[in-house]
C-alpha cells in the first residue's frame, strides 16, 4: 500500500527512476572495470612471458649490423672507432666528421652502411667535412665518401619541382633559372624540411646549420606584426623564413653577400609562399640597403663568430625618436662564456655606439643557441632601444 502510494506521485517516480538508473550505471561502470582488470592482467603475464624485451636499436648497432651485412671485413673494436660521434643530416644528405685518428679510406667503404642508419629517412649523399666553414661567406670544404645510385631519381624530381615553381613566378631572371636548374642537377642539392619550412640548398656551396634550430623556432613564435624587418645576414632564409611565415610582419628585407645564398632565398620565399614579403637585396649589407636606414622596427644579425663591427650599421637602420634616438629591437648574435654574456654585450655596445647610445639599449634576454668551443657558446641577445636618450 505505501509503495502503491508513492508511485502514483509524479515527483516520486522521478526519483525512483533516478535511483533505478543509477543502480545500473554503477552495475556497467563495474563490469567495464573488472573487464580493463584482467585485461591488464593479461597485458602484464603476456610481457612476462616473452623471452627478450623488445629493445629499440641504437644507431651504433645498426651501423654494426649494416657493415656486416654488406661482407666489410671489420672487427667489431674497429666498428666502434670509426662510428661517427659528430655529423649533421640535412635533407636526403648527411655531413660526418672522422673521429679523431680515423683516416678518409678507413671510413669510406662504411659509409653507406652509415647512410642506411637513418632508416626510415632516405640518405642519398654522405660528404666528409674535414675543414670546416670558410671565408666571410661561410662556404662549406666537402667531400664526397659516398652516392647512391638511385639519387639520380630523386634529383630528376627535384627539376621538375624547381621548374614548376620558376614558371609560377615572375621574380627569376633568365640567368637565375640557368644557375637553379645547374644546382638542381649536382647530388648535394637538398630539401630540408623544419617546422614547416622548406629550406632548399646546394650544401656544397651554402652552409646550413642544423645547431640553429631552436633559433628558427623562436622566429617562428616571435609577433612582429605590420613590423618592417631587416635581416642583416639573411643566406638562404634561416630567420627570414619562419619569421615571414608567421610572424605577421609587413616586409623582411633580407640582404645577404652570397650570390648563390640570395637566389637560393628567393627561390624558397617561392616555395613557402612568402615571396610577396620578402625583399632580397643582393650584396654587402654595409653598402646595400641604405635607402632603409631609419625605416625598420626590427634588425637580425645572425652571424658568427662575429657582427660586434656591424651595430652601427645595424642601428642605422632602426627608426628614431623626435630626440634622435634610435627605436626598436635588435637581435644580436655573439660568442661569449656563459656566464659573462651581458657583461661582454654592454662591453660591445660601448665600443662601437659610444656610451649614450649603448645607455638606451636594454638588454631585453639572451639565450644560448648552441655550444661554440670550449667554454664558448654562441648567444643571442634581444637588445631593445628605447627612444630615449
Amino acid at each position: 500500500m505505501n509503495i502503491l502510494c508513492l508511485t502514483t506521485r509524479p515527483l516520486n517516480l522521478v526519483v525512483i527512476a533516478f535511483v533505478l538508473w543509477g543502480l545500473l550505471q554503477h552495475a556497467q561502470v563495474t563490469r567495464c572495470l573488472i573487464h580493463l582488470k584482467r585485461m591488464l592482467l593479461s597485458l602484464r603475464l603476456k610481457y612476462l612471458s616473452r623471452d627478450e624485451p623488445r629493445m629499440r636499436l641504437r644507431k651504433i648497432d645498426v651501423f654494426k649490423l649494416k657493415v656486416q651485412e654488406q661482407g666489410l671485413h671489420v672487427s667489431p673494436d674497429e666498428m666502434i672507432k670509426l662510428f661517427p660521434r659528430h655529423f649533421e643530416r640535412i635533407g636526403r644528405v648527411v655531413i660526418v666528421k672522422l673521429n679523431p685518428g680515423i683516416p678518409r679510406d678507413a671510413f669510406a667503404p662504411c659509409a653507406g652502411a652509415f647512410a642506411e642508419t637513418f632508416s626510415p629517412l632516405v640518405i642519398d649523399v654522405v660528404l666528409l667535412d674535414s675543414r670546416g666553414i670558410v671565408g666571410e661567406l661561410r662556404e662549406p670544404q666537402l667531400d664526397v665518401l659516398w652516392k647512391k645510385d638511385i639519387s639520380l631519381f630523386a634529383g630528376q624530381k627535384l627539376q621538375r619541382d624547381v621548374k614548376n615553381l620558376i614558371a609560377g613566378s615572375p621574380g627569376f631572371t633568365s640567368n637565375d633559372v640557368t644557375i637553379l636548374e645547374s644546382c638542381t642537377k649536382s647530388l648535394t642539392f637538398t630539401t630540408h624540411i623544419e617546422n614547416g619550412v622548406r629550406y632548399s640548398l646546394d650544401v656544397c656551396k651554402v652552409m646550413f646549420c642544423s645547431g640553429n634550430g631552436t633559433e628558427r623556432m623562436h622566429f617562428a613564435a616571435l609577433k612582429a606584426k605590420d613590423e618592417v624587418v631587416v635581416d642583416m645576414f639573411a643566406g638562404i632564409g634561416y630567420f627570414t623564413l619562419p619569421l615571414a611565415m608567421k610572424g605577421g610582419v609587413k616586409v623582411v628585407h633580407a640582404l645577404e653577400k652570397n650570390k648563390h645564398s640570395a637566389l637560393f632565398l628567393i627561390f624558397n620565399a617561392v616555395q613557402n609562399k612568402v615571396n610577396g614579403l620578402i625583399s632580397v637585396h643582393c650584396g654587402d649589407n654595409r653598402v646595400v640597403g641604405s635607402e632603409l636606414c631609419g625605416c625598420c622596427d626590427r634588425v637580425i644579425m645572425g652571424y658568427i663568430p662575429s657582427c660586434e663591427n656591424f651595430l652601427p650599421r645595424a642601428v642605422s637602420f632602426l627608426r628614431q625618436s623626435p630626440c634622435g634616438a634610435p627605436v626598436g629591437t635588435v637581435h644580436y648574435h655573439f660568442l661569449a662564456p656563459r656566464k659573462y654574456a651581458p657583461e661582454l654585450i654592454m662591453e660591445h655596445l660601448r665600443l662601437s655606439l659610444g656610451g649614450a647610445t649603448a645607455s638606451s639599449a636594454q638588454i631585453g634576454s639572451v639565450r644560448v643557441v648552441k655550444s661554440y668551443a670550449p667554454r664558448r657558446f654562441h648567444c643571442v641577445a634581444d637588445l631593445v632601444f628605447s627612444g630615449v636618450r
